[in-house]
């Protein structure tokens, strides 16, 4: 099939968008931020990669609740402290991951929702999630208003450099981050999500080890 998604984005026989579903795995942004009155923010956008190794810079796209002028908490903190961090979600992590994504009044400490440690960052003022492996702690470098249709929802590209990394040594071996230790938890299609617990090698052409 073909179809137009300017048109309708999901046409018969087609009952949800698979947008998600065809542009996947994608990572997810287990975002940190912090208000201007000093209000900490957690919540997973799986709308989240990273752009360049060096500098470092990430990147995650929150869209707003419903109506363009009412953006998620995570996009409000970020305009009012340029700051935010990055925990990345281990397996063990999901459930948690999933609660931080329930709709709480805006001020909810997400962190204590879901039983997590708001562990301080070293270089930017938002917390992270202690029991996290990784961690990438976050300038904002830019916000981008993204196209939206006519009477949709508003989305934005907040774009960060990464000034700081927290990597747990259990994951490290041989000098590498060994993903199967790490275990890292993907975004799929609707509901589904995957975990990387097996990896295969393929050498480049140009020799470049990555």
């Amino acid at each position: 099939m073909f179809y137009d998604p300017r048109i309708d984005p999901r046409p018969a026989p087609l009952q949800f968008n698979p947008v998600n579903a065809l542009v996947a795995p994608r990572p997810i942004g287990w975002i940190g931020t912090l208000s201007a009155a000093g209000e900490t923010n957690l919540a997973p956008f799986s709308y989240f990669n990273a752009f360049s190794a060096d500098p470092p810079v990430v990147g995650f796209a929150p869209n707003a609740k419903v109506a363009p002028d009412q953006a998620k908490d995570t996009l409000a903190n970020v305009r009012e402290v340029a700051e935010f961090t990055v925990s990345v979600v281990s397996a063990e992590l999901a459930q948690a991951m999933n609660e931080t994504s329930r709709p709480v009044p805006r001020g909810v400490d997400e962190f204590a929702l879901a039983g997590l440690t708001a562990a301080p960052s070293r270089h930017v003022r938002p917390p992270h999630v202690g029991e996290a492996k990784a961690v990438l702690e976050c300038t904002v470098a830019q916000v981008i208003a993204l196209p939206s249709r006519p009477g949709g929802r508003a989305s934005h590209l907040v774009i960060g450099e990464v000034v700081g990394i927290h990597i747990d040594e259990s994951v490290i071996r041989e000098g590498r981050v060994d993903l199967r230790l790490l275990r890292p938890v993907s975004r799929l299609g609707y509901l589904d999500y995957s975990i990387v617990d097996s990896l295969f090698e393929m050498p480049r052409p140009d020799g470049d080890g990555g």
